[in-house]
């Protein structure tokens, strides 16, 4: 049987979407290889839960990585993971690339007379989340770096000459597959949506609790997981703190996770501005079974983020993780985050970008708390018991595949 090639600049099996979507493939007979940078202490090739994992060069940094993204940037061509795959393709006989995310698209296709189907994988809006991601950055070097060669509107016609020529588009969620018909008119048939769902047994996690020492038990919590960025709204959280506190006296923001040192440094000086230093924590990481005991022991668990077409056509994995919880959930507008809540009336959501009404609901759910209750039992239910879940979801994976290769 021959290979589905899988391709990734990420860790694996640390990237929650190409594991799941592997495992998928091979639980349903398929054989499957992901090829990703190797980083110190990790093996150069091993199996796990059946996918076979090939890892490619030595040490792999952010130095290194920021250099290969400048290089393909300018000829389309990653040349680290070219001569990567060129090995790959010499050990393994493969029918099918399916790339992970638009940067490497140049380089997949690179290979195309050497396969008989080329998948690209859209994990978000690239091009507009450039103009998120980087916002909020200081060094002149690395600004005039991202100018240049990480520009939204040249990435645009990147995302658009590609989704032109690769046989198969799939999207993350519906909104995406709208996004790239109507901007670019990509035929819709080619085009499939593969969320990012979380597979039931996800749900055991909130089974066992663990020791945590992050969230006070006796707080009114308001707690984010996750990593920080300027498209996350956790400067809406903030600036709503405030008036939070001033009904709510025992609320405190938990901000679970890290971000860059300008990010930080951005929102530890707007808690400074906003006179919230006792009522906003920054917990930083925390082991991943600590992370499940803090979603349920946390009276709302909140997604802020920003509306724009970075966040209107992408999904995260934790608002069906936070929905598993049985904890409050409290997301902004964007367009799939509350396409979901309102279809199963499984939380509350609040205008994007507006700290007033995220304190207005964050205080709705402190007046209403035991009512609102039932809000968390239709959440559980829409990923326990309807299709929200990624056992449903990767069988539209599975059916993809089964018609490309049989």
């Amino acid at each position: 049987m021959k290979y589905i090639c899988m391709l990734v600049d990420g860790s694996y099996p640390n990237d929650i979407r190409v594991r799941k979507e592997a495992e998928a493939l091979v639980e349903n007979g398929k054989k499957v290889v992901v090829v990703c940078p190797m980083r110190a202490k990790e093996s150069k090739q091993e199996i796990i839960n059946g996918v076979n994992i090939y890892r490619i060069g030595k040490n792999y940094s952010h130095t290194k990585k920021g250099i290969y993204d400048v290089v393909e940037s300018s000829i389309n061509i990653n040349p680290f993971f070219y001569f990567g795959l060129k090995h790959v393709f010499k050990k393994y006989d493969i029918s099918v690339l399916h790339i992970h995310d638009l940067p490497l698209a140049g380089t997949g296709y690179a290979f195309k007379s050497r396969v008989q189907h080329l998948v690209l994988d859209l994990h978000e809006n690239f091009p507009e989340a450039l103009k998120t991601w980087f916002e909020w950055k200081k060094n002149p070097f690395i600004k005039w770096k991202n100018k240049i060669f990480m520009n939204p509107k040249k990435w645009s016609k990147k995302e658009e000459k590609y989704c032109r020529k690769y046989d198969t588009i799939v999207c993350v969620v519906q909104e995406m597959k709208e996004k790239l018909h109507a901007n670019f008119n990509i035929d819709l048939q080619k085009m499939f949506v593969v969320s990012n769902h979380e597979k039931k047994e996800f749900a055991d996690n909130f089974n066992k609790q663990v020791a945590q020492h992050s969230i006070d038990k006796s707080a009114f919590s308001i707690t984010y997981v996750g990593g920080f960025g300027p498209h996350r709204g956790l400067d809406i959280a903030i600036q709503a703190m405030p008036s939070i506190v001033a009904k709510i006296p025992n609320a405190v923001l938990y901000l679970v996770g890290r971000g860059s040192v300008d990010v930080e440094k951005r929102l530890k000086a707007l808690v400074k501005e906003c006179q919230v230093e006792e009522t906003v924590k920054f917990v930083g990481y925390r082991p991943f079974n600590e992370v499940a005991t803090i979603m349920q022991l946390s009276k709302l668990n909140i997604i802020p983020h920003k509306a724009n077409e970075h966040t209107n056509n992408t999904i995260p994995h934790k608002l069906f993780q936070i929905m598993m919880s049985k904890s409050l959930l409290v997301v902004s507008s964007c367009k799939p985050l509350k396409r979901i809540v309102e279809k199963y009336d499984a939380g509350l959501v609040f205008e994007a970008d507006s700290s007033d009404d995220f304190s207005s609901k964050v205080i709705h759910a402190y007046d209403n708390f035991d009512q609102l209750k039932t809000l968390t039992e239709n959440a559980f239910d829409a990923v326990m018991k309807n299709d929200e879940n990624w056992d449903s979801e990767s069988l539209k994976l599975v059916e993809l595949y089964n018609n490309l290769i049989g």
